[in-house]
């Protein structure tokens, strides 16, 4: 993640921000990443077949999937390959990760390991944990402070292979997974493991707080990805049709609030709270991120800004993730903030934030969690505990995790009488 330490002294105009909605992400598109996506969309299908024929034809243009069995050659084996695939009779499949790495895995995966917590949270998320062998260091002794592994506590009982950077090869060869889910961000070890063990590594992507609402996108694209590879397409697509429909919900009423009715927001979530971020809940919900216009100017996802820029700034609402008590934790790290409103007339308030692994369910109830927050009188009816714990059972099937996570992490999220 690019950061920046720089000092901001001089006042950074920030233009008013279209609300960013799941529906007009939705009409964005991705390339499913998959040898046999000849048309390069979003899904293999029977206009793949027909693309091929056309290369082969010479009607067609080459595209970089439409090797369907990844030989070097573009022919009828290619159009049987995409017929095996579409039909689910595939032996493997041959994929781009998200590290731009080519990688060949056998179908069907019935067994994996994962090296980190967020490759862990996507196998879970689509459904799969009961197909997780062994899991990572970090995950085991942390894991009861993600929703992914509090809903499914027995992934603590499995084999431990190791840290992501000091995995003990050996064990991993042990459990004879069918693949290894790895995170992108280290695509090196990726292929360490993938040489040393000859078992395939496909890394994933973690959540960005930016745009986790989105359709389509880099994070959208590795889910979508991971999920044809475990064959979870249909448990993929709901995930993100149930991520829109339950962001709908707020964004209808806070699309009609005028921007001069918007709270200014200042959320301290990242490296501690060292560090403010894009982070999207904050304007679903109907709020002004007043750091957003001078992050996008410079490139960043995340800044250190200098307290007297925010004061400059002045927000209303200041956002924590942090434990303790709030107020003085805040002023410890970031001195001089007591002149903001926000300080000054007591809105300064806990929240979740993203961790390491950034959890899409959790960023939805998020920004459930600031509506109510930042515009009381238009989400009064709405019962904010009651609807988290509602919608991590639906995505992980297993009670009052809102309330489990909090206390696992030291939390306390303002709870409404």
């Amino acid at each position: 993640m690019k950061t920046s330490t720089m000092l901001v002294v001089l006042m950074v105009l920030f233009a008013s921000s279209m609300l960013l909605t799941a529906a007009s992400a939705a009409e964005e598109d991705f390339t499913l990443k998959v040898f046999g996506n000849a048309n390069m969309d979003e899904t293999i299908d029977e206009e793949d077949i027909e693309y091929v024929q056309g290369i082969i034809a010479g009607t067609n243009e080459e595209t970089e999937l439409a090797d369907a069995n990844h030989d070097g050659e573009i022919d009828e084996e290619d159009i049987t390959q995409i017929e095996l695939i579409i039909s689910g009779e595939e032996e493997v499949l041959t994929v781009i990760d998200s590290a731009g790495r080519i990688v060949t895995v056998p179908q069907p995966i019935e067994r994996i390991v994962t090296t980190q917590i967020p490759a862990l949270r996507n196998v879970v998320i689509l459904g799969a944990a009961d197909n997780v062998v062994g899991i990572d260091s970090y995950s085991a002794e942390n894991g009861m402070k993600f929703f992914c592994v509090q809903a499914h506590p027995e992934l603590l009982d499995l084999p431990i292979v190791g840290n992501y950077d000091q995995l003990n090869m050996e064990a991993i060869i042990e459990l004879n997974p069918d693949a290894i889910f790895s995170y992108s961000g280290y695509p090196d070890v990726a292929d360490s493991i993938q040489e040393k063990t000859g078992i395939p590594v496909v890394c994933t992507l973690n959540v960005e707080p930016s745009n986790f609402y989105m359709t389509s996108g880099s994070f959208s694209e590795s889910l979508m990805l991971t999920a044809e590879i475990l064959d979870k397409k249909d448990r993929a697509e709901w995930l993100m049709s149930y991520v829109g429909d339950k962001l709908d919900r707020i964004t209808k009423i806070t699309a009609n609030i005028p921007e001069e009715e918007k709270p200014k927001v200042y959320a301290l979530v990242w490296n501690g709270i060292r560090m403010t971020m894009d982070y999207a809940p904050v304007e679903l919900a109907g709020g002004i991120n007043v750091a957003k216009e001078y992050l996008l100017s410079q490139g960043l996802e995340s800044a250190q800004i200098n307290p007297e820029q925010v004061i400059i700034w002045n927000p209303d609402v200041i956002f924590l993730g942090c434990r303790g008590e709030l107020v003085a934790t805040l002023l410890e790290v970031h001195p001089g903030l007591e002149a903001t409103n926000a300080v000054k007339e007591g809105n300064v308030y806990q929240i979740f934030g993203p961790m390491w692994c950034h959890d899409q369910i959790q960023l939805v109830v998020e920004t459930y969690y600031m509506a109510k927050l930042l515009h009381p009188d238009e989400f009064h009816d709405f019962d904010v505990e009651d609807e988290a714990n509602r919608m991590f059972e639906d995505v992980y099937g297993a009670e009052d995790l809102y309330n489990k996570v909090q206390e696992a992490r030291g939390l306390e999220l303002y709870r409404w009488e």
